[in-house]
């Protein structure tokens, strides 16, 4: 765990430590992040991160491993340290953080500034994103709920899949016609396989398919 943090701190030579209000953006080196967030509120329901609790993961291409988890509200990779929460700043220095306790990686991506689940590697990667949004509800619809003057609650939203080649990132279409359209070289084959295994667009597990295919 000390080699983890060691290991980050010397990316960005030191560590800035300050006393701050929960879902601040933050910029620079390794910043402290209030624990707020992980204690029930009154007037909150839900939570920002992709999983509340801390997972065991590699950090960058290293063998160092270190607790972490993604707040996908504010698009961020917290590392848990001495039971204080940090922040690790955006950079393609740390470009990835691979779970021990699931197969999808968490990968930096430089030309939006954000951090995406990596479904598929290689030559064409497919990456996808998630995101959670506050929502403001006026009066509680939540059943047996204690709250009855209304609410902020945390909402997961439709995740967005992408895909990384070269230095391009595309947003997959909505459609198998709009899709292939972005290959046009690759029109006929990629029609082909579309329609020989029934891929569905809008399936996870079809658009996974897919890309492996492209991979080939």
């Amino acid at each position: 765990m000390q080699k983890s943090i060691l290991f980050i701190l010397l990316i960005f030579s030191g560590i800035a430590v300050y006393g701050q209000h929960s879902y601040k953006i933050y910029t620079g080196p390794l910043l402290s992040v209030s624990r707020d967030s992980d204690k029930p509120q009154h007037n909150i329901v839900g939570t920002p991160y992709f999983n509340v609790n801390f997972m065991s993961a590699i950090i960058g291409n290293t063998n160092e491993k270190a607790p972490i988890r993604y707040d996908a509200h504010l698009d961020r990779i917290e590392i848990l340290f001495d039971d204080k929460v940090y922040e690790v700043p955006r950079n393609e220095d740390i470009p990835v953080f691979k779970f021990e306790m699931i197969n999808t990686p968490i990968v930096y991506i430089k030309e939006t500034n954000g951090y995406y689940f990596r479904l598929v590697d290689g030559k064409n990667q497919l990456l996808k994103k998630e995101k959670i949004k506050l929502k403001e509800i006026k009066s509680s619809i939540e059943p047996n709920s204690l709250i009855k003057e209304g609410y902020i609650k945390f909402e997961k939203q439709n995740p967005l899949y992408f895909i990384k080649a070269d230095e391009k990132l595309l947003q997959v279409p909505k459609n198998a016609k709009d899709f292939v359209s972005i290959y046009p070289d690759r029109r006929e084959e990629l029609e082909r396989f579309i329609k020989e295994n029934n891929i569905k667009i809008k399936q996870e597990e079809s658009l996974i398919k897919l890309v492996q295919f492209m991979n080939r």
